[in-house]
């Protein structure tokens, strides 16, 4: 079985950093913020300090499948 492609930006990187910045309790909100097409993820954390009023949460760019394309 493939590995899952787990990019900047993707959809499983904007789950990790709402579920992990709102809370698991928002878990329904996490999900509906991580469907928004963020034009960029610095975009995205910008809304997160936004919201919250500390940095992101969640994995780091060194945990992401590195993949050639």
């Amino acid at each position: 079985m493939k590995d899952v492609t787990f990019l900047p930006g993707s959809f499983f990187d904007n789950l990790d950093k709402f579920a992990n910045s709102i809370g698991y309790q928002n878990a329904a909100i996490a999900i509906e913020l991580a469907m928004v097409p963020w034009a960029s993820p610095q975009e995205r954390d910008a809304f997160i300090v936004g919201i919250t009023g500390e940095d992101p949460q969640g994995g780091t760019e060194k945990n992401y499948i590195k993949q050639k394309y």
